[in-house]
C-alpha cells in the first residue's frame, strides 16, 4: 500500500480467519465456539460513525474463496484478526483479497499482530498491523486512509509502503474499559455459537462478553499476558449490567464470560454476581476460564443463583511438582476442593489437563488420570503441552536454541529436547486418557445426577457431543499431528 491519496473509506469488511485446519474439520460441533468480540468492538465504533460494516467469521462457517471474494464487492477496507496458529491461513486470505483489488487496504490485529507487529506484516502481506485493542485506533486508521492524518502518528500501528515498514508510537491501550461501546453483536447473529455447551442452540441464542481484559497471573505455558501487553483491567459492575440488559433485549439466552481469568478478584466477582441476581435477568452464563484458588462454595453457589451453568478450570495436572513447574500457585488439594464445591453448587464443571512437562514420566500421566477420575468432573480435555509464542516456556526454549523464533506453536516433543516423549506418544496418551475418563460408569452417574438435579438434560447432550467429537478429533490428530491450543 502506498501513501494515502485521500480515498473515502466508509464500507468495512471485518473477518476472522479459519482456525487450525484439523480443529474445524474434525467435527462440525466445533464450529462457532464464540463470537469474535475484538472485531465486534471495532464494528461498533465504526457503526457509531455511520460506516457500513460486514463481519465474516470463518470459525463459524466453512471457508471458501468464493465467499470471501463475493463479500469484497464494494468494500473500502478490510480488518482481520490474526492468531499465530492461523497465520498461514490469514496470509492466504490476504492473497485472495489482493488478487481481487491490489489497492484494497488490509488491516490486521489480534494476538499475532500484538506479539510480532512487523513480522505479521511480512508474513501476511497485509498493509497495517495493530498492537493492542483495535477499537481504540480504528477511527484514526480510517482518517489516515482518507488522508486526514498519517499512520505514523497512531499509537500501536505498524504499516508498510513501497519503501519499507514503519512504526507509529507505542501502543497505549484503553484507560478505562467502560469507555468502550458494546460489541455489534447483530452483525453475527446469523451464526450458531456455543454448541459445545448445548448442541441444540440456534442462531441468536448464544453470545459472549468480557468483564475484564488480561490476566494478573503468569503461568509458564500461557502467552495471554504478552498478548495483553501485561495489562489487566476490569469493567465497572454498572457497565456490565447495562450490557447484559442490551444482550437480553437482543434476544440472546446464553452468554459465555470469556475473560482470561474469572474471577481474578473475588470481591469484584461477588459484587457483580450480586448485581446480576438483583436484576433478575433471564440469562444463562458459562465461565470459560477460572482458577481453583480464587473462589469458595459461597461464590459458586452465588454463580449458580445468578444463572451460571458451566465453569471451566485449567487444572493442568494431578502432580504437585508439575503444578509448581508451571507456576500455577495452587495445590492438588485446592483443585479437589474447588471441583467438589462447584459441582455441589450445581455447576456443569469442566477440567483441562496437560501432558508433557519436560520431566514428566508415564507415572506422572497415570497420576493425573487417576486424579481426574477421582473428581466429579462432567467434561475433561487432556492436551499435549505446547510451547506457545509469548509464553515463558517458549521464550526459554528459544533462548536455549530448541525452538526457532519463527516457530509459534511447538508440541513438547522428545525429538526437540522438550520432554521425555515424542509428539506421537503424547497424542496417544492424551487420547487414551480421554477415553479412560469418559468410559466409566461412575462418570455417567455423576453426569446424570447433575442433569436431574438441574432438570436440564442438555448436560447429557453436551456430554454425548463432546464425547463423540473428542474421539473424532483425536482421530484427526493422529492423521495430522496437531491439537487445539491448551488452556
Amino acid at each position: 500500500m502506498g501513501e494515502s491519496e485521500g480515498v473515502c473509506v466508509t464500507r468495512f469488511l471485518l473477518m476472522y480467519p479459519p482456525p487450525e485446519p484439523f480443529f474445524i474439520r474434525a467435527t462440525k460441533v466445533f464450529y462457532g465456539l464464540s463470537p469474535p468480540l475484538g472485531l465486534l468492538y471495532c464494528a461498533a465504533v465504526l457503526e457509531k460513525e455511520a460506516d457500513k460494516v460486514t463481519v465474516l467469521d470463518f470459525s463459524a462457517e466453512p471457508y471458501r474463496d468464493e465467499i470471501l471474494t463475493k463479500a469484497l464487492k464494494g468494500v473500502d477496507a478490510v480488518g482481520m484478526t490474526v492468531v499465530s496458529t492461523s497465520v498461514h491461513q490469514a496470509a492466504h486470505l490476504v492473497k485472495v483479497m489482493k488478487q481481487h483489488d491490489p489497492d484494497l487496504p488490509v488491516i490486521i490485529g489480534g494476538p499475532h499482530s500484538t506479539l510480532l507487529p512487523e513480522q505479521s506484516l511480512e508474513e501476511t502481506h497485509a498493509d497495517i498491523s495493530v498492537q493492542g485493542d483495535g477499537e481504540t485506533v480504528i477511527l484514526e486508521i480510517k482518517k489516515a486512509l482518507e488522508g486526514e492524518t498519517h499512520l505514523g502518528e497512531i499509537p500501536g500501528v505498524t504499516y508498510q509502503t513501497t519503501t519499507g515498514i514503519y512504526h507509529g508510537p507505542a501502543a497505549q491501550g484503553n484507560d478505562s474499559l467502560d469507555h468502550c461501546v458494546f460489541p455489534a453483536r447483530h452483525l453475527v447473529k446469523h451464526y450458531v455459537y456455543g454448541r459445545e455447551y448445548n448442541p441444540h442452540l440456534r442462531a441468536g441464542d448464544f453470545t459472549a462478553m468480557l468483564t475484564s481484559r488480561g490476566c494478573p497471573y503468569q503461568c509458564r505455558f500461557c502467552s495471554r499476558g504478552s498478548m495483553r501487553l501485561q495489562r489487566y483491567q476490569t469493567r465497572s459492575v454498572a457497565s456490565i449490567i447495562d450490557e447484559l440488559h442490551d444482550i437480553g433485549q437482543q434476544g440472546y439466552h446464553h452468554i459465555a464470560i470469556v475473560d482470561d481469568c474469572f474471577p481474578a478478584n473475588t470481591k469484584y466477582a461477588h459484587e457483580l454476581l450480586d448485581a446480576i441476581i438483583k436484576e433478575q435477568l433471564s440469562l444463562k452464563f458459562s465461565v470459560t476460564a477460572a482458577r481453583v484458588d480464587l473462589a469458595d462454595r459461597e461464590l459458586y453457589e452465588k454463580m449458580r443463583q445468578a444463572g451460571v451453568t458451566h465453569i471451566q478450570f485449567g487444572l493442568e495436572s494431578g502432580n504437585q511438582d508439575v503444578l509448581d513447574f508451571y507456576h500455577k500457585h495452587t495445590t492438588v488439594a485446592t483443585i479437589r476442593t474447588a471441583v467438589h464445591q462447584s459441582v455441589q453448587a450445581g455447576l456443569f464443571t469442566t477440567g483441562s489437563f496437560i501432558f508433557g512437562a519436560p520431566f514428566e514420566t508415564q507415572q506422572h500421566f497415570n497420576t493425573t488420570l487417576s486424579f481426574a477420575q477421582s473428581l466429579p468432573l462432567h467434561s475433561v480435555s487432556f492436551l499435549p503441552l505446547r510451547y506457545m509464542i509469548g509464553s515463558a516456556l517458549w521464550q526459554h526454549a528459544v533462548a536455549e536454541g530448541k525452538i526457532k523464533a519463527t516457530e509459534y506453536t511447538v508440541v513438547a516433543d522428545k525429538k526437540r529436547g522438550l520432554g521425555r516423549f515424542t509428539q506421537e506418544e503424547l497424542m496417544r496418551y492424551c487420547a487414551s486418557a480421554q477415553r479412560a475418563f469418559y468410559l466409566r460408569p461412575a462418570f455417567v452417574h455423576t453426569l446424570l445426577k447433575t442433569s436431574l438435579r438441574n432438570s436440564d438434560m442438555t448436560f447429557i447432550h453436551s456430554y454425548l457431543s463432546v464425547l463423540f467429537s473428542s474421539f473424532k478429533k483425536n482421530g484427526a490428530l493422529k492423521e495430522q499431528g496437531g491439537e487445539k491450543s491448551g488452556p
